[in-house]
């Protein structure tokens, strides 16, 4: 494998790069996105900042190497976030010098070694089940990382719908056969597409909120929260019949501050919109 030495990567749209410095080779094995791995972080690292990380440090203090297990999609930071994707891309033995260039100009530098990975398990191995585990563990680090990086929280939501799109349609799904039945998995993908329904609204990609929000309107009773994500895309589109109408369909929305107050913004968005186009019409025919 001396050959692989001095090999580099790199992912020009993140901003992250790697070059080969060892390779301690015994089978040409790499993590998956569903991998558990055992990683060392050789010395401190530079440029982190006050960046938070849990697997990296610049303390002058700390002793190297330092040993971690990570568990594939539970990274909660940023710059953890980008030290999983940079140990798919290592083979088990490696050793190499990894960067991440930031949007301010930095460049994070560490060097990684990945120690042995205790659970590499293919996706397109997986049960219904496990699936069902792994979109469950991407949900939940989604909802996590929200309020602080949006970016990944929107990444994990994704991911895990792809992974349980696989699965459709849900209905065929029993106990019995797939170890879980349809209905848990049906529910756990609204939960999902809720999730980017509130990304995609800080995105300002309302047709995409809509189009994600589509179970609200065969839903007997859906969420608080999808019915007034859906009513919202709407609002902003300036359908305002529909706005109103998804608005409606939560009983007693009147009691709840948040839907009473979008419900007057469309009324009023609603009237100014109906004299501008009369204006328009009196000018034209005048």
């Amino acid at each position: 494998m001396e050959w692989y030495v001095g090999t580099e990567w790199e992912d020009k749209s993140r901003g992250l790069s790697k070059k080969v410095l060892d390779v301690q080779f015994t089978e040409m094995e790499k993590p998956t996105t569903v991998s558990t791995v055992e990683f060392s972080v050789k010395k401190k690292c530079a440029n982190l900042g006050g960046r938070p990380s849990k697997y990296l440090s610049s303390d002058e203090s700390s002793k190297y190497p330092q040993q971690h297990i990570l568990e594939m999609g539970t990274s909660f930071t940023a710059v953890d976030c980008y030290v999983e994707l940079l140990l798919q891309q290592f083979v088990l033995g490696e050793t190499a010098a990894c960067s991440i260039k930031t949007k301010t100009g930095d460049t994070i530098e560490f060097e990684l070694k990945l120690e042995g990975i205790v659970k590499n398990t293919q996706v397109e191995k997986l049960d219904a089940a496990e699936i069902y585990e792994v979109a469950l563990r991407l949900k939940e680090s989604g909802v996590a990382t929200y309020k602080t990086f949006p970016r990944f929280s929107f990444d994990y939501f994704v991911r895990a719908a792809k992974l349980l799109i696989t699965y459709k349609p849900f209905n065929q799904l029993t106990k019995k056969a797939n170890g879980i039945n349809g209905q848990e998995v049906e529910t756990l993908f609204i939960q999902i597409q809720t999730n980017m329904a509130a990304c995609l609204l800080q995105q300002k990609r309302y047709e995409h909120v809509i189009y994600h929000t589509q179970f609200v309107e065969p839903e007997e009773s859906p969420s608080e929260k999808s019915i007034y994500r859906r009513a919202l895309a709407y609002y902003h589109l300036k359908e305002f019949a529909k706005a109103q109408a998804t608005i409606e369909r939560l009983p007693n929305y009147e009691e709840k501050r948040e839907f009473s107050k979008l419900r007057d913004n469309i009324a009023a968005s609603w009237k100014d919109s109906n004299a501008h186009y009369k204006e328009v019409v009196q000018r034209m025919f005048s």
